[in-house]
C-alpha cells in the first residue's frame, strides 16, 4: 500500500474537533482524528483556535503549533510562494478546554523560537511577534503541531520524547471572516500499553532477539523459558520468526519533525539522538544536524544510521510512535510496514509488593512477553491474524497487568487517539480528587415526580443516579449526614383518618432510608451508568457507631431496592470494606463491583418485622476483589435470597457468613485463601426449627430446592465444604458443586448427554467432578427458576451468565445483562432430583 494514498486523500473538513472516516481505508474499528482550527480576521484579535488533540477535547500547556500563510495574487487561482511567512506558538494555559482561545492570549510566539517573513530567511521570535494578515486579500493557512503530553516537550529528556506530530491541508479564505477551519491529522502511527488499575508499568519492549522467540508466552520467567521451547518451536523456527520482525524493525523509524509541503514525517540519524540532551527543539533542526527526509538513504542507510522508535513512559503509559512507511529509495519506497503475527512484546511491571521503597528497581523478576498473534477481541476472535499493519493516525493500545490474581492484556478497539485516551482513562484519573455537590437534586426531583397528581395515583418515587456526586449524595441521605438546611423538598404526607393526603415544604434533617412507614413501600433506587471511584475513601451505605446496633436509636439502616442494572461500580474504596453496612427488608440487585481494594458486598441484614419482613434479596451480583470476609454478606437474619452471584478474588470467608433463614440459587464462589474445613458458600446455618443445631451454629443438611445449584472451586482453596464445617455429604444432584468449577468441562457440556441420569455415571469422580451441566448453564437454569417464582418476579435478575474463553482471561462464568430464558436445561436437573 503506497503512503500517497493517505498524503493526498481529500477529507472533509470538520469543525469543533469532528472526527474522520476514510472509506478507502476500511477502518472498522475507529477512526483517524481530524481537529478544527478556527481563525478570526480581526487585528485586534488575530486568529483563535478551538477543538484540540488532547483527551477531553483540549491542548496540553507547551504544545507547539507552527502556522503557515501565503497570499493570492488572483483571488485564489494560485498562491505567491515568496509571500510564505509563518509563526511558531506554545500554549501558555495551564488548561483550556474545546472552547474558542485566542493567539496572543492563551497562545503565544515562542520566543527564541525562528519564524520566518519570506522564503529563506528566519528571524528570532520575540513575545510581541504574532501572524496577521489583510482584510480583503485571499490567503491560505497551513499548520502543524507537536503534542507536549505530559510535559513531553518542556521535560527536555529523553526518556520522555513522544514525537506525536499533526500536519493540516492547505485552507483557502478571503478577509474578512470569522472562521478558517484547519484539519490537524496524526501522521505517525503509535503504539501503546497503559496499565490496569492497581499496576504500574515498568518499561516496554519490541523484541527482536532469537531468544524472545524461544521463550514461553505470557508471565513467564528466565527459569522457564529455553528449557522446553513452546509448542514444540524449534531453534530455526524462532530464528526465522525474529528475523521477520526484525527486517521490518529496522525499517521503522523515530519521527523528529514534519515536511509541511509534503505532509511527510522526518526521522533522524542515531549519532543525533544519542548526542541529544535536548528534544524541545530536535522538529527545527536541519539535515546538516542529522534530520533525515523521506526517500534520501537506501534501506540499508536507514538499516545501520536512523534511530528505531522506542517506547517510552508518558501520561502513565508506555508509548512508541513510529513513521509507519518505508522511507527508503529502494522499491518498496512508500509502503506501509506491517509487523507480522508472530511479533512479540516484553512488557515489564514494578514489583507493588516490594516493601523496599529505597528501591528504585523494583521490577517484577518474571517478565511478560506475548505476541499479537495471541491477542484477541472480546468476542474470542484472534485481533491481529496478519500482523499489525502501521497505519498513518492508528494508535494500537493495550491494557496489560494483573487483576484479579491472574496477568491479562486487553486490546482497545478504538483507533482514534483522542476518543482511545478519553475512553481508557489517563493516569491521573487514578488520583482524581474527591467531589462533592449539595444540591441532591436528583433526590428531588424524583419526590417531586412521585407526589400523585390525581386520588388514584400512588406515591412511589424512582430514585435515578447517573454520577458520583450523586452516588455520594445517596449515601449521605441513607447515613444522615446530609448537610442540614441544604435539602429543601416537597415532604408527601399519606392520607390518615379523614384527614387526606398533602404535600409541604420540608428540610431533611436525619437519615432518609429509602422506605415510607405510612405506606409500607420501599423505595427504588437505581444506578444509571458505570461509576469509577478513582479510590476516593468511601463510607458504608447504612452506617452506625460501634455501639449502636440495629433496631436501637442512632441506627440508620438501607431499607429500599438498589438496582444497579448491570452498571459497575469501579476502584471502590471503602473505609471498612463493607458497600452497605446495614439493611431492613433491602434488596440489592444486579450490580457489578470490580476493584483492587477490601471488599463486601454487606455486613448484616434483618428483618425489621418477623412474620412479614425479610433479611435481604441480594440477586445478580458480581464481584471481582480482594475480600478480608464475607463477600456478599456477613449476616443475614430473617428470610433470605442470595441469587445469580459470583465472587472471584482472595476472600477472608465464605460467600456468606451466617444466616438462619435463607435460599442459594446459582451462585459461584471461586476464592482464594479459605481455610480448609470452613464453609465456602455459607459459614453457618441455623435452621430455627431444630434449637440444639441453631445453637451450634449449624443447621440440618440445606436440601435442594432451598440450596440449589452453587458452586465452590475446591482447587483454590482445598479442603474447603459447601456449608461450615460439615462435611460435604450432599447427592451432588441435591446440589451441582462443581469441584472443578473454573475447567467449565463442559465446552462439549461435559462430554455427557444433557439426558444422562445419575445412576449411570460409574465412578465417583465422575459423579463429582463431571455430573451435570455446565456451571453457566445450571446456574441460568437456576436464575430462571427464581425470575419464574413470586419473589423473582418482585426483585428479578437482569442477568445472564456465560462462558468466557477469550484471550488471557479467567474462564469463569461472567455475569451479563439480559435475563435468562428456559433453555430446557430443567429436565436435566428436576429429572435428576
Amino acid at each position: 500500500m503506497k503512503i500517497n494514498r493517505y498524503i493526498y486523500i481529500v477529507l472533509s473538513i470538520l469543525l469543533a474537533g469532528c472526527s474522520e472516516e476514510i472509506e478507502e481505508q476500511s477502518l472498522l474499528h475507529g477512526e483517524l482524528l481530524g481537529q478544527g482550527v478556527s481563525f478570526s480576521a480581526s487585528m485586534a484579535e488575530p486568529f483563535a483556535t478551538r477543538a484540540t488533540y488532547r483527551h477531553d477535547g483540549s491542548f496540553n500547556e507547551g504544545d507547539i503549533m507552527t502556522i503557515y500563510r501565503q497570499y493570492s495574487p488572483d483571488a485564489g487561482i494560485s498562491f505567491d510562494s515568496k509571500s510564505e511567512a509563518y509563526r511558531v506558538y506554545y500554549l501558555f494555559s495551564k488548561y483550556v478546554t474545546g472552547t474558542s482561545v485566542a493567539l496572543d492570549i492563551d497562545w503565544k510566539p515562542q520566543v527564541g523560537a525562528k519564524g520566518s517573513n519570506a522564503p529563506g530567511t528566519t528571524f528570532v521570535q520575540t513575545a510581541a511577534d504574532s501572524l496577521t494578515w489583510e482584510n480583503g486579500r485571499t490567503v491560505r493557512f497551513r499548520s502543524w503541531s507537536r503534542s507536549n503530553l505530559a510535559g513531553c516537550i518542556s521535560s527536555k529528556k529523553k526518556g520522555s520524547y513522544y514525537p506525536d506530530y499533526c500536519v493540516s491541508e492547505w485552507v483557502t479564505v478571503s478577509g474578512p471572516t470569522l472562521e478558517v477551519p484547519l484539519t490537524l491529522r496524526h501522521q505517525g502511527c503509535r503504539i501503546g500499553f497503559t496499565a490496569k488499575s492497581g499496576n504500574q508499568l515498568a518499561g516496554a519492549e519490541l523484541c527482536t532477539d532469537y531468544h524472545d522467540y524461544m521463550r514461553q508466552d505470557n508471565a513467564s520467567s528466565t527459569e522457564r523459558d529455553e528449557s522446553t521451547a513452546e509448542h514444540g518451536k524449534t531453534e530455526a523456527d524462532a530464528q526465522a520468526e525474529a528475523d521477520a520482525v526484525k527486517a521490518v524493525y529496522e525499517k521503522m523509524c523515530m519521527p523528529s519533525g514534519v515536511d509541511i509541503y509534503t505532509s511527510l514525517l522526518r526521522t533522524m540519524t542515531k549519532t543525533l539522538y544519542d548526542n541529544t540532551n535536548d528534544f524541545s527543539d530536535i522538529p527545527y533542526k536541519s539535515t546538516a544536524d542529522g534530520i533525515v527526509s523521506f526517500g534520501t538513504k537506501t534501506s540499508a542507510e536507514i538499516r545501520d544510521e536512523v534511530q528505531r522508535p522506542l517506547f517510552a513512559g508518558v501520561d502513565g503509559r508506555m508509548y512508541m510512535v513510529t513513521i509507519p512507511y518505508d522511507m527508503s529509495t529502494d522499491g518498496n519506497q512508500g509502503e506501509t510496514l506491517r509487523l507480522p503475527a508472530c511479533t512479540r512484546f516484553r512488557v515489564k511491571l514494578f514489583d507493588v509488593n516490594d516493601g523496599d521503597k529505597a528501591n528504585t528497581d523494583n521490577v517484577e523478576a518474571t517478565y511478560h512477553i506475548f505476541a499479537l498473534s495471541d491477542i484477541k477481541d472480546e468476542n474470542g476472535d484472534v485481533m491481529f491474524p496478519d500482523g499489525l499493519e502501521l497505519i498513518p493516525g492508528y494508535s494500537y493500545l493495550f491494557s496489560v497487568g494483573y487483576r484479579y490474581e491472574s496477568f491479562t492484556i486487553t486490546p482497545v478497539n478504538n483507533f482514534s487517539w483522542a476518543q482511545q485516551d478519553q475512553e481508557t482513562g489517563r493516569s491521573e484519573d487514578e488520583a482524581q480528587p474527591k467531589t462533592n455537590s449539595k444540591s441532591y437534586q436528583w433526590w428531588k426531583d424524583a419526590i417531586n415526580a412521585a407526589i400523585p397528581k390525581e386520588l388514584s395515583d400512588t406515591y412511589d418515587p424512582e430514585f435515578h443516579i447517573k454520577s458520583r456526586e450523586e452516588f455520594l449524595e445517596f449515601i449521605k441521605l441513607v447515613n444522615g449526614t446530609a448537610v442540614p438546611d441544604s435539602v429543601v423538598y416537597n415532604h408527601y404526607f399519606p392520607a390518615i383518618a379523614d384527614q387526606p393526603a398533602y404535600t409541604m415544604p420540608d428540610t431533611l434533617r436525619g437519615p432518609y432510608s429509602f422506605y415510607e412507614e405510612g405506606l409500607d413501600r420501599h423505595f427504588k433506587v437505581y444506578l444509571d451508568c458505570d461509576l469509577d471511584f478513582f479510590d476516593w475513601k468511601l463510607t458504608a451505605i447504612g452506617n452506625e457507631s460501634p455501639s449502636v446496633r440495629l433496631g436501637t436509636p442512632g441506627a440508620h439502616p438501607f431499607r429500599g431496592e438498589f438496582n444497579g442494572q448491570m452498571h459497575t461500580l469501579k476502584n471502590v474504596y471503602l473505609d471498612g470494606g463493607y458497600l452497605f453496612g446495614h439493611c431492613y427488608d433491602a434488596t440489592i440487585s444486579n450490580l457489578k463491583i470490580e476493584t483492587t481494594h477490601d471488599f463486601m458486598l454487606l455486613n448484616t441484614a434483618e428483618a425489621k418485622d418477623a412474620k412479614t419482613g425479610f433479611g435481604a434479596f441480594i440477586i445478580g451480583v458480581s464481584i471481582k476483589a480482594p475480600s478480608s470476609g464475607n463477600p456478599i454478606a456477613h449476616t443475614l437474619s430473617g428470610s433470605s435470597y442470595v441469587v445469580g452471584c459470583i465472587y472471584e478474588g482472595k476472600a477472608g470467608g465464605a460467600m456468606v457468613g451466617k444466616a438462619d433463614n435463607l435460599t442459594m440459587y446459582g451462585n459461584m464462589m471461586a476464592a482464594s485463601g479459605l481455610a480448609s474445613g470452613t464453609g465456602a458458600l455459607l459459614g453457618s446455618y441455623a435452621d430455627p426449627a431444630d434449637a440444639f443445631l441453631a445453637s451450634q451454629g449449624v443447621g440440618e443438611p440445606l436440601k435442594w430446592g432451598r440450596f440449589m445449584v452453587n458452586y465452590y472451586d475446591v482447587t483454590l482453596s482445598p479442603g474447603t465444604h459447601a456449608v461450615s464445617t460439615i462435611v460435604d455429604n450432599y447427592q451432588q444432584q441435591e446440589y451441582i458443586r462443581g469441584a472443578k468449577s473454573y475447567v467449565l468441562k463442559a465446552k462439549n457440556d461435559n462430554l455427557l448427554a444433557d439426558d444422562m441420569p445419575f445412576s449411570k455415571l460409574t465412578t465417583e469422580t465422575m459423579r463429582q467432578g463431571f455430573y451435570g451441566l455446565a456451571p453457566w448453564k445450571a446456574m441460568n437454569y437456576a436464575i430462571w427458576k427464581y425470575n419464574s417464582s413470586d419473589f423473582g418476579k418482585k426483585y428479578p435478575c437482569a442477568g445472564h451468565y456465560v462462558n468466557n474463553n477469550v484471550g488471557y482471561a479467567h474462564t469463569y462464568p461472567q455475569l451479563v445483562s439480559g435475563a435468562p430464558a428456559d433453555d430446557g436445561n430443567a429436565n436435566v436437573l428436576e429429572q435428576n432430583n
